[in-house]
Parts: C-alpha cells; sequence; structure tokens
C-alpha cells in the first residue's frame, strides 16, 4: 500500500511540474510575438504590429448592424465590419435615442437598440454621414504609429484612447490594427478594431472598409491585413 501511494504521488507532482513548464513555454512565446517588428526598405510595403483580439464577434456585428437598420438608422452594408460608417451610425442611434452620444457599443447602448429593434421603434431622424472620402490624394502620409494614430483619433469622440498595436503601408494606404478604450463612464469594453486608411494632403484619413475592401483595387499587403483580418 505504501508503496503503490508513493508512486501516485509521484505521478501527480512530475504532471504539475509539466503543466507548470507548459504554461511558463506558453507566457514566453507570447511575450516574444507581441514585442517582434518587422523593418523593411523605404521602397517596400511596411509593416509592423501585432493584431488584437476582438472582444466582439462578426457575428455581434452583423447583429448590431441590423437592429440599426431595424430603428431607422441605415448602416449600409451588414459586413460585420466596424467602420466609420458604423460608427457615425451608431452616435446617430444614440443621439435619438437620449443616450450619450459616444459612438462605443456599451451595455447600455446595447440593451437600448435591442428593445427599440424588437418593438421595431424608428429612432433615427437624421441622415447617416456619409463615409470618408474614397483613396488616397495629394502628398503622402508617414507610415509611422503616431501619424496613424492621429488618423484614428479624428474620428474617435473625446475621451477615448487609440492604441495602435500593428500596422502597414504601402502606395498611399495603411492598414492598422488598433484597440480602442472607450471613456470609463460608458461601462464598454476595450474593443480591438482593424481599419484602412488612405493617405490624404498629407495625413491619414479612415476609409469604409466596407467600400475600398469590396473594389478589390487595394494594395496585396493592404488587403491581406486590413479586409481579411476579421
Amino acid at each position: 500500500m505504501r508503496s503503490h501511494s508513493a508512486r501516485r504521488l509521484l505521478g501527480v507532482a512530475v504532471l504539475s511540474l509539466a503543466i507548470v513548464a507548459g504554461i511558463a513555454g506558453c507566457s514566453s512565446d507570447k511575450k516574444s510575438s507581441d514585442t517582434s517588428t518587422t523593418t523593411t526598405t523605404a521602397a517596400a510595403p511596411t509593416t509592423s504590429g501585432v493584431k488584437p483580439v476582438n472582444t466582439l464577434t462578426k457575428a455581434d456585428i452583423v447583429q448590431m448592424q441590423e437592429w440599426l437598420d431595424a430603428v431607422g438608422c441605415d448602416v449600409g452594408a451588414n459586413d460585420g465590419i466596424i467602420g466609420p460608417m458604423t460608427i457615425a451610425t451608431l452616435k446617430a442611434f444614440q443621439q435619438g435615442a437620449g443616450l450619450t452620444v459616444d459612438g462605443t457599443y456599451g451595455p447600455k447602448t446595447k440593451a437600448a437598440l435591442s428593445a427599440d429593434a424588437q418593438a421595431k421603434k424608428k429612432v433615427c431622424t437624421v441622415p447617416t454621414p456619409p463615409p470618408a472620402p474614397v483613396g488616397p490624394t495629394g502628398a503622402g502620409a508617414a507610415c509611422t504609429s503616431a501619424a496613424i494614430t492621429s488618423g484614428l483619433d479624428a474620428t474617435m469622440t473625446a475621451g477615448t484612447t487609440v492604441k495602435v498595436t500593428g500596422f502597414g503601408c504601402d502606395s498611399g494606404w495603411a492598414y492598422a490594427w488598433a484597440e480602442l478604450t472607450p471613456p470609463a463612464s460608458s461601462g464598454a469594453p476595450t474593443l480591438g478594431v482593424t481599419d484602412v486608411l488612405a493617405a490624404r494632403d498629407g495625413k491619414w484619413v479612415t476609409q469604409d472598409r466596407g467600400v475600398v475592401c469590396q473594389q478589390g483595387k487595394l494594395p496585396s499587403v493592404i488587403y491581406t491585413n486590413g479586409c481579411m483580418s476579421n
């Protein structure tokens, strides 16, 4: 009996050490991935960063877009993509519903939107703002995290923090992976998003992914990382 118990305890100890070692290995791999960057020559497409994890699935976003349509807030294509047009439409709903207009899909906004959609209540009374102009024009923009962050900031509500976790540029176009942290008062979680931007007169301007991705005219690195990522 003592020999059998000893063997059992030894087996448990070995298994525990294996689990700890496995966890440590995973942690090490993630750290090295998160801090890696890719450097290329100026003439080639430039990419950098690690894609964030989105807290909303594509199905969640499609559901939100369908609900917006149901309450009279036209969001365009229900493509599961959070772009400038979707954010502008969400703000229009929040304004019509008497909510804080911050463009974030927090618990209060989701509950109100779900209830109004089920009741088929028409909320939006103003037209949705048109999407940003399509494509690059004028002077190019710097392919840096700071310049791309500035372009994303221009479409955000005051108080929203933008953290670019990855980006790439080619031929006047850029893609950006970012984490958007809404104001604490909104109750909304940090959201991982992918955006496509175009250089316009020296600055990056966010584009409607539902439009530019369907046109099929983007450079390969931008289409792959900006259109096929989520």
